[in-house]
């Protein structure tokens, strides 16, 4: 089992898991959202590449048009 915490609320995974696997295992849209893991953005092309680990901080932000 791995912790890490997701926007700010501690979390438990079954097992090793992509940013990508996260995203979906929370049924939310990868191409709304900007991710940050340990205070650093990760481009949504890296996500099915980098598998959470033990304490990491992983924060989703809904991406907003606007001006």
């Amino acid at each position: 089992m791995i912790e890490i915490e997701f926007n700010g609320q501690p979390e438990q995974l079954q097992q090793a898991s992509s940013l990508l696997a996260l995203i979906e295992a929370k049924e939310l849209n990868p191409k709304a959202l900007a991710l940050v893991l340990n205070q650093q953005v990760v481009p949504r092309s890296r996500w099915q590449a980098i598998q959470c680990q033990p304490n990491d901080k992983v924060d989703v932000f809904s991406a907003v048009a606007g001006g």
